[in-house]
């Protein structure tokens, strides 16, 4: 998470110098680590000793965020800030898979094969696409994958495009207007 996040997720409340102050802490402590964006806005990761700590069992998480490219801290960071932005917690793709077993199974090998995120919200099961700056093809395709999910499935489905640019977001309306299940397509205010 970035600082910022970390006061729109309450874990800080005071002055930012106070929260900067104590991720250096942690930082030293080992507790976290950190890494810095292509504009020198700081990043901050939990560090294994850290995940001890709180209980958490496997240190996954330090593996995957010490070797990672910045294209996976960004993918993780809009992420984030969607789930503040919109107060939501994502499922875990096993009790999606769950849920899903009537549906085909190539359908379903390439909606967990793509980094798409899915939550509920209002009793409806959302399915969340970021536009990494994809092509438009990898956008469609999306599109007419969860089109291909069976009926009863679609019926309970919201499809959430997340875009980053007003031309991408009419691109992308455009796209889904005839597909016959709710589609969402929301352009992000932030970047990194």
């Amino acid at each position: 998470m970035t600082l910022e996040q970390l006061f729109k997720a309450g874990v800080f409340n005071s002055a930012r110098n106070t929260a900067y102050r104590r991720l250096l802490v942690l930082r030293r402590g080992k507790l976290i680590n950190g890494g810095q964006l292509g504009r020198g806005r700081m990043y901050y990761y939990l560090a294994p000793r850290g995940g001890e700590a709180i209980g958490l069992v496997l240190p996954w998480y330090a593996k995957v965020y010490r070797n990672a490219g910045i294209d996976v801290v960004l993918k993780h960071l809009v992420a984030c800030d969607f789930a503040l932005a919109t107060g939501v917690e994502y499922l875990p793709r096993r009790e999606v898979l769950s849920r899903w077993m009537d549906a085909d199974y190539d359908v379903l090998a390439k909606c967990f094969r793509g980094s798409d995120l899915f939550f509920e919200k209002e009793d409806m099961l959302h399915v969340l696409v970021i536009d990494y700056q994809y092509s438009l093809k990898y956008l469609v395709e999306r599109v007419r994958l969860y089109g291909r999910l069976p009926p009863e499935l679609r019926e309970k489905l919201v499809v959430n495009f997340l875009v980053f640019a007003e031309t991408r977001q009419q691109q992308v309306l455009e796209l889904a207007k005839d597909v016959g299940m709710r589609v969402k397509v929301l352009k992000a205010n932030w970047k990194y």
